[in-house]
């Protein structure tokens, strides 16, 4: 019996307007993402003109179809207007530093 990795996704999010709490957003995709994935750590970047972005490190199952998941969850939660992955890793290599 083999036993399934994991993979950590990376993804940028942008809150739908300039009004929201970026920690709304974090919260939102958080619910989002139920029992498909988990958020792993986070990271607030300021953008310009009081607008931050979330970096968020979310992990899923290694299986087919689970990055495509994850990005679905993430573009559709409520409070998120734009998502970037910026990179995807196996769970026991490591993604560059933020």
């Amino acid at each position: 019996m083999t036993r399934m990795g994991s993979y950590v996704i990376r993804v940028k999010v942008l809150p739908s307007d300039a009004s929201v709490d970026i920690e709304k957003v974090v919260d939102s995709v958080k619910k989002n993402l139920g029992s498909e994935a988990q958020l792993r750590g986070k990271s607030v970047e300021p953008i310009a003109f009081g607008i931050s972005a979330a970096v968020l490190d979310i992990v899923a199952p290694e299986k087919e179809g689970s990055i495509e998941t994850v990005e679905r969850l993430v573009s559709s939660a409520p409070l998120v207007g734009q998502y970037e992955t910026i990179g995807v890793s196996r769970m026991s290599s490591r993604l560059p530093p933020r």
